[in-house]
């Protein structure tokens, strides 16, 4: 199964770092603007066992992804598992580890392209490019409201 890792250092406390990451509402904030993302429905403050059900569109087909918070330890980690949406598998893992400077921000996301034949054309290495650019932008975005 494909993996994607990503990390990032945040200069602010290990509380309001999590804290960030805990509202649904902020991944809407830190994601590229032509994934056209909305939280559909899911609570302020995720915590074990959360639904969020998000909308965007990507590779020109509009998507619905039903994510659960499978694991969650605040304020160092949580998993939020795609029940429902367009891959065959989405694994989630935040960390939040302090630091003297802040807070490392650590991703792992473990995936698997749809099948049918959208998988024909997003595939594992599209998918990662994607990620890749997901990411960037989130680490810019993340800059801009929390410095770096």
């Amino acid at each position: 199964m494909p993996v994607f890792e990503s990390s990032q250092l945040i200069p602010r406390p290990i509380e309001v770092v999590f804290a960030f990451f805990r509202a649904p509402a902020n991944l809407v904030m830190i994601s590229p603007s032509e994934l056209h993302l909305r939280v559909i429905e899911g609570p302020a403050l995720i915590e074990l066992g959360s639904r969020v059900v998000l909308k965007g569109r990507r590779w020109g087909i509009p998507q619905r992804m039903v994510s659960e918070i499978t694991a969650f330890e605040a304020p160092t980690t949580f998993t939020d598992t795609q029940i429902e949406g367009p891959l065959r598998q989405w694994v989630h893992t935040h960390r939040f580890e302090p630091l003297n400077r802040g807070t490392q921000i650590s991703d792992r996301i473990e995936y698997e392209p749809p099948g049918g034949m959208l998988g024909l054309v997003v595939t594992a290495s599209r998918l990662e490019r994607d990620l890749k650019w997901i990411f960037e932008y989130r680490t810019r975005k993340l800059i801009e409201l929390f410095g770096g």
